[in-house]
């Protein structure tokens, strides 16, 4: 390093020393555009930009980055009166210039985000996620934090018109979170048509809109994922996608309406060979609403035997979760069985009915032979088993309360390695329960908890 010459001022030569040495010091401006890409995408856009103030190599790297990462949460400053309002007026200047045809690259995005805060003020991001297909993203996150409140939350549309699918060609993740959709009502095969790659699709706290059936057709999505945005929202589904290797889906019920999410895949006999992993969770919205009368009627017999009939359709199923389901949606009505599940290796019954002497939980051990590990949350024991055609009421009331597992052959058990079973005090059936780990493999782990309030679990 040079030392400045002496006759300059002492000022200027200690600002020259350092300029000198913050030069030798900055390593990271080394680094060649494709590594400092991968940095500035994994700091959020507005991080981004600002990088292009700590000197001229930096002035315009951030424009080529392949990410455009927009968060409300970053434009909101500590201690600002009205800082929500000055907040969306900050991102609606950035983002414009951000998706402007001058602001980013012309190559094609991995990667576009957006995070609004609708606390009020209903921000139009229309034109945003318009300007941004036509970047062609791999990956769109689109969230809006409503919290539940609003009847319509914002509409989220893939275009209109001729502009419906153009910059979807390269879309194989769709996230969206509180916003109103409507691209999976209508005909099946242009569905599939508009997103051709799409192998993951999560849709959590929307709406859909036009109050018409639902269908899910693309034929590369990988993983499906479907959680309304409130608990007295019904909806009709059909997943007719071969591919699908990991479902979530929740599906809400109540005695006036009961549309279960139909599983008919275009190909493999009308089942899904691929699915491994499932997690299926129904919910009676009369809970809530006729508290005092929750009686079982067609609405509801019919969806609960649909929802056992879904089950079917899952042969490979490996990891399954349910919850909410009642001896009805387990059992198959003729031979009051649980399907056949030869592969299932992990089960979680979460709120689910498993009836009386855990006839429910036998079924499942003959129907899935290879189970390894079983959960059993807060599960219920207050179905009954059907009567045999002469039995007294008197003899069936008796032996239905005092019988538990009987006769179970040790060969049901023989995979089994770990049972764990968390129940609230307010529960029935714990002797139910404790009778049936008689019946199990001394060799298997146990592991049993009982809430004294919900939330706070004790060993026992």
């Amino acid at each position: 390093m040079e030392a400045a010459p002496v006759d300059e001022p002492p000022r200027r030569r200690a600002r020259a020393a350092a300029d000198e040495e913050g030069e030798e010091a900055d390593r990271l401006s080394d680094l060649p555009d494709c590594l400092l890409h991968e940095i500035l995408a994994r700091i959020g856009s507005r991080q981004a930009v600002r990088t292009s103030a700590l000197s001229r190599r930096w002035r315009h790297v951030w424009r080529a980055v392949p990410r455009v990462d927009l968060d409300q949460r970053d434009f909101v400053l500590r201690g600002e009166a009205e800082s929500y309002a000055a907040s969306c007026d900050r991102l609606e200047d950035f983002a414009d210039t951000m998706l402007s045809p001058h602001g980013t690259a012309a190559s094609p995005l991995d990667a576009f985000r957006l995070h609004l805060l609708d606390a009020g003020r209903n921000i139009v991001f229309g034109r945003w996620i318009r300007r941004a297909l036509l970047l062609r993203p791999a990956s769109v996150d689109v969230r809006i934090d409503h919290g539940g409140a609003s009847d319509y939350p914002p509409f989220f549309s893939l275009g209109t018109g001729a502009s419906v699918g153009i910059g979807t060609a390269r879309l194989t993740r769709l996230h969206l979170f509180g916003v109103q959709i409507g691209f999976l009502t209508g005909d099946g095969k242009r569905i599939a048509q508009l997103l051709p790659v799409l192998e993951e699709l999560h849709l959590e706290s929307c709406k859909f809109a036009y109050g018409g059936p639902s269908t899910v057709a693309f034929p590369n999505l990988r993983s499906l994922a479907v959680v309304p945005r409130c608990t007295t929202a019904t909806y009709k589904m059909t997943v007719t996608s071969p591919r699908v290797e990991s479902l979530r889906i929740f599906v809400p019920f109540s005695r006036a309406y009961g549309a279960p999410v139909h599983l008919a895949p275009s190909e493999g006999n009308g089942v899904l060979e691929s699915l491994v992993s499932a997690s299926i969770s129904i919910y009676d919205i009369d809970q809530e609403i006729f508290e005092p009368d929750r009686r079982l009627n067609k609405h509801k017999l019919d969806f609960l035997r649909s929802t056992r009939s879904m089950l079917d359709r899952m042969p490979n199923v490996r990891d399954l979760q349910l919850s909410g389901f009642t001896t009805i949606a387990l059992l198959d009505k003729a031979s009051q069985e649980f399907p056949m599940l030869h592969k299932l290796r992990t089960l979680l019954l979460s709120d689910c009915d498993v009836g009386v002497g855990c006839h429910v939980l036998k079924s499942i051990f003959r129907n899935a032979p290879k189970l390894e590990s079983l959960r059993l949350h807060r599960c219920k024991f207050i179905g009954t088993p059907k009567r045999k055609r002469g039995g007294s009421s008197k003899s069936n009331k008796k032996s239905s309360s005092t019988s538990t597992c009987p006769d179970s052959p040790p060969s049901l058990f023989k995979n089994l390695q770990s049972v764990e079973i968390k129940w609230r005090r307010e529960d029935r059936g714990g002797p139910d329960l404790m009778e049936f780990k008689k019946e199990i493999s001394s060799e298997v782990q146990w592991h049993c908890a009982k809430s004294v309030s919900e939330g706070t679990t004790g060993k026992n």
